[in-house]
Formats: C-alpha cells, structure tokens, sequence
C-alpha cells in the first residue's frame, strides 16, 4: 500500500539537512510509513530533479549526487521508480561523467536491450557502442 508520493523538495530538505525542523518533518513521516506497513514513492522526475539540484545549485561532485540519491534505498518504507534504470544511471552518471539525461538513455538502452541510441551528440556518444551517431 502506497502512503503518498515524496517530492524532491522533501527529500533534497533530508538529503541536505539545511533544515532541521524539515528533516526532523521528514523522519516523522518515514515512521508514520513503517508503522503502518506502506509505501511513499520516489517518482523518476524526482530523481532527475534532485540530480540537477544537487550539482548545479549545491555544486556536489557526481560522486556526492550518486551517493546520495543512492542512499535513499536504505530508508525502508522508500521505493524509487524504476530503480534499477535510476541505479545504472547514476553508475554511468558518476564513472562515465556524462550528463544525467544522457546517462539514463544510456542505462535504458542497456537495461531494455533497446538499441541503438540514434543521436547527433558526437561529443557524448561517440564512445558507446549502443549509440549510432548520424
């Protein structure tokens, strides 16, 4: 059973912890959640949106934004969209060093098998045997 949808600024206010009483907010509802056995989901957008943030207005390294989306999966009653593509994507985010957008077209050729990528982004995509550059 789904107890709601998180929203990135919920979850950037934990992640950051630039906001105690947000945060200390945010932890009583993750134990409302497991007290009654539910789900509160992370949608995709909500990942794409805190990457962005997370890089380009908290200027963390790839590294640091892979980190922390990831830590999300030990938060028990959280359950991320497609977490697998999320998961490879931040993977091929951090060690590939493309930008996120291109590292989850990327992970979703591999995951899916759905290939190639067609694409005119040279720069990006030329090192990937999945992407047939036009």
């Amino acid at each position: 059973m789904y107890k709601g949808i998180l929203d990135t600024s919920i979850i950037l206010r934990f992640l950051t912890a630039n906001s105690s009483d947000k945060k200390e907010k945010f932890k009583k509802l993750i134990k409302e959640a497991i007290s009654e056995k539910a789900v509160l989901l992370v949608p995709l957008i909500v990942i794409i949106e805190m990457v962005y943030v997370l890089e380009k207005i908290y200027g963390l390294s790839k590294k640091d934004v892979r980190e922390k989306i990831e830590s999300l999966e030990s938060i028990p009653p959280v359950e991320i969209e497609s977490e697998g593509l999320v998961l490879e994507s931040l993977k091929i985010y951090d060690e590939e060093n493309l930008k996120f957008g291109d590292a989850l077209i990327l992970a979703k050729a591999r995951v899916s098998g759905i290939v190639p990528i067609y694409t005119f982004d040279k720069k990006d995509f030329k090192r990937f045997p999945e992407a047939l550059v036009l």
